[in-house]
């Protein structure tokens, strides 16, 4: 085994098949590296690319292995090799050349190549479940107000032609998806409604015929509002103006920034969200329309309004908005608003403290805090991955979704979440292991909880989501399971009703 230096092992690479590397061929006698100031990295020595030019000609026949993911990368690699005459060999190239890593062995890749061939498959597996009707009397008898949340992105706008190109759509993200290793089930395409446009009003009104064949009571469209600036709103005004669209809805206002990255973060920000001194009353005026629509989902006659990151703002300025909320609607006829917060991005606080009434779960957020477990993976996993993958099938399992609160909780499920679409070598989350069964049984629970804690008017579990293609969240059928997350949803909510 010749003398090895170790190229760049602080990429995505280096960070997942470094210490393996080091481990499996031994004899790496220094990592190179200018980002880092430690003296050493997976126990060895780490050179500047000072060093390595001064100190590398001292190991006849070494060779390097370049560990960089980036075209920049690349050719910083490639330039020190050059300069001193070191021998370079991609990660692959080494695999062939000094043989495989426990965690990365050509019979690994093999199989990963004919899960690729096999996805090409609909309904692998005998997955597949067909669109089944039951009587109307049957539905009648469910008690549980299944609302999901409603991505409203699904046509193109002029924000994101800009960003994105002209067209751009969440289409494009799914569409685009692959397999970060063997068993991802990805990319999940859309069947039955397929690849819609809400610009076509006849989607939304198929859409509807679905969610009330299989029981759900509601959607909750995610509103994007800031400071009087609008995005994405022509889906939800069109349901407004079209009074023969017949289902329940409500709102929740998704008051983050809105950027390139999809994460509501403070990069690349093209709108900012802030409570600005005349904000409350121009917010409460221009959501007004929709409280007032005989469809709007109501709780002891108050208009539902859930609030996607009260704790975005400081509590002072918030507890004023809501007051003036609450203050305008019954200016405007109504005893109140029904206010909920949601449990994202780590809050946790009473939502009596905010003004709020109650609060939802919105699954994945708040799996970790209640114990989620990372799953280890002993397949091919693409070197370029970067994320988490968590083991969702556990998590229901050990039931970590049922804990005790002192305030009034509305429980969440999800059909899964995989947001690599949009994330997949930027810090994205699999929830794996949630099959219909599993979603089931997660379901099943939840229902037995809210029976148990709540009446018959606060009888409400929300789903994460409708229609979240680009981040693996869909109740919508596709082409692997066909409708059978609906199917699951429907039997759940039927379960022991006679």
């Amino acid at each position: 085994m010749p003398s090895i230096f170790l190229m760049a092992p602080n990429s995505r690479l280096g960070s997942r098949y470094g210490s393996e590397i080091v481990k499996t061929y031994g004899n790496v006698i220094s990592v190179v590296d200018d980002t880092s100031e430690k003296h050493s990295i997976y126990g060895v020595p780490r050179w500047n690319s000072d060093a390595f030019k001064e100190r590398a000609s001292d190991y006849e026949g070494a060779i390097a292995i370049d560990l960089s993911i980036s075209e920049r990368g690349k050719a910083w690699v490639a330039g020190l090799c050059d300069l001193v005459g070191v021998r370079c060999l991609s990660f692959r190239q080494a695999l062939r050349e000094f043989g495989e890593l426990p965690s990365c062995t050509f019979e690994q890749i093999s199989d990963y190549t004919d899960f690729i061939v096999s996805k090409s498959v609909r309904g692998t597996g005998g997955n597949f479940v067909p669109l089944e009707t039951v009587p109307q009397n049957e539905l009648d008898k469910i008690d549980i107000k299944t609302i999901a949340f409603y991505l409203p992105q699904f046509h193109a706008f002029p924000l994101n032609d800009e960003w994105f190109g002209k067209g751009f759509t969440e289409w494009t993200n799914v569409t685009k998806a692959i397999p970060q290793y063997t068993g991802h089930y990805q990319p999940q395409l859309p069947i039955d409604v397929g690849y819609y446009d809400l610009n076509n009003i006849s989607v939304v009104h198929r859409q509807v015929e679905i969610a009330k064949i299989f029981g759900i009571y509601g959607f909750c469209f995610h509103y994007y509002w800031f400071s009087g600036s609008r995005l994405m709103e022509m889906p939800i005004f069109q349901w407004l103006s079209n009074q023969d669209i017949d289902f329940p809805f409500c709102l929740n206002w998704a008051n983050e920034n809105w950027g390139k990255l999809w994460d509501g973060g403070d990069r690349e920000v093209r709108y900012k969200q802030e409570l600005l001194p005349d904000d409350d009353e121009k917010f409460f005026d221009d959501i007004l329309p929709f409280f007032n629509d005989k469809r709007y989902i109501k709780i002891n006659e108050k208009p539902v309004l859930s609030i996607y990151r009260p704790h975005l703002f400081k509590k002072e300025r918030f507890l004023q908005f809501i007051d003036t909320l609450r203050r305008k609607s019954v200016e405007n006829g109504f005893p109140g608003l029904y206010l909920i917060s949601v449990n994202s991005h780590g809050f946790q606080d009473d939502p009596r403290q905010w003004g709020m009434d109650a609060m939802l779960e919105f699954p994945p957020h708040s799996m970790k805090e209640r114990g989620v477990n990372e799953k280890s993976l002993n397949v091919f996993i693409n070197p370029n991955f970067c994320g988490e993958v968590w083991d969702g099938e556990n998590y229901v399992a050990e039931k970590k979704y049922l804990y005790d609160v002192r305030y009034k909780l509305f429980k969440g499920v999800a059909p899964s979440w995989d947001n690599t679409p949009r994330k997949a070598y930027s810090g994205s989350i699999v929830l794996d292991g949630i099959t219909p069964e599993v979603y089931k049984e997660w379901l099943s629970g939840c229902i037995e909880y809210t029976r148990k804690n709540h009446s018959r008017d606060e009888s409400l579990i929300f789903v994460n989501a409708w229609n979240e293609w680009a981040e693996g969240a869909h109740l919508e059928p596709d082409s692997h399971y066909g409708y059978a997350y609906l199917q699951a949803t429907r039997d759940a909510l039927l379960k022991g009703k006679k």
